[in-house]
């Protein structure tokens, strides 16, 4: 979960040239080609820029994101359905190093319907529960790998989550109350950053969801189970802990 500005996130697809460039930078130093990859091969290196090698064509390692990658979305390009996790993994650098703040959950679908089932229960609406974070469509060039789902929650709907789910924590059932602590915790973060925002003028967040529902046993090409890039932003901790989130720097 991301506190960006989804108009921020649309704003990388067919990115202005400022924004291109930052986005080149957080990729290209996010998803370093090894050492091995840029090493000359043979004497062929001595025969001058005639055979200087083409950095879109160095041999990437098969599960990483490549510069061809991150200048299609870039340029708002079609992706095909092969490079579709390579790219959610540059969106998700992007998002990382440039939202005010992440939260990573590992929950199943059936333990989602539990949680939003238990804050029901204690006195949540129905619809502010956990699924309804992404409700809304991102609107982007990219769609969902398979086993993926994406959306958003705007900030007044978040905000509204928020509020609700500080009256009713205290009835949350004791076997969901470290998860429901951990959504709070970020929640009170989120609620900071949007008072923050305001006061500087500047987009507030929304809520940006990236959710893997890779059924359990089943592997993909990475672990959902864990974050997928550990950005510039400290991350909320994981449940069962219940410091305060840490903020963007």
């Amino acid at each position: 979960m991301h506190a960006i500005s989804v108009h921020e996130v649309r704003d990388m697809f067919g990115a202005l040239p400022e924004l291109a460039a930052e986005l080149r930078e957080i990729a290209s130093t996010r998803f370093i080609v090894p050492a091995v990859e840029n090493q000359p091969r043979g004497l062929i290196h001595k025969i001058g820029p005639m055979f200087k090698r083409d950095p879109l064509q160095i041999a990437y390692p098969a599960d990483q994101p490549t510069p061809r990658d991150w200048e299609s979305l870039i340029e708002g390009c079609h992706i095909e359905g092969e490079r579709l996790v390579h790219c959610w993994r540059v969106v998700d650098a992007w998002l990382e190093a440039r939202d005010r703040g992440t939260a990573t959950f590992t929950l199943s679908p059936g333990e989602v319907e539990a949680f939003d089932f238990a804050l029901t229960r204690a006195g949540l609406p129905s619809q502010l529960g956990l699924r309804n974070l992404l409700a809304n469509d991102l609107a982007i060039p990219l769609r969902p790998a398979q086993g993926m789902r994406t959306g958003y929650a705007k900030n007044a709907h978040v905000m509204a989550t928020h509020d609700c789910l500080t009256q009713i924590l205290p009835e949350v059932d004791p076997e969901e109350r470290g998860r429901a602590d951990y959504l709070a915790s970020f929640l009170d973060a989120f609620a900071d950053w949007t008072r923050a925002a305001r006061e500087a003028d500047a987009p507030v967040p929304d809520l940006v969801v990236v959710w893997w529902e890779t059924a359990r046993g089943q592997q993909p090409a990475f672990d959902p189970t864990q974050p997928i890039i550990t950005g510039r932003q400290e991350r909320a901790p994981r449940p069962g802990r219940h410091p305060r989130p840490g903020r963007s720097h």
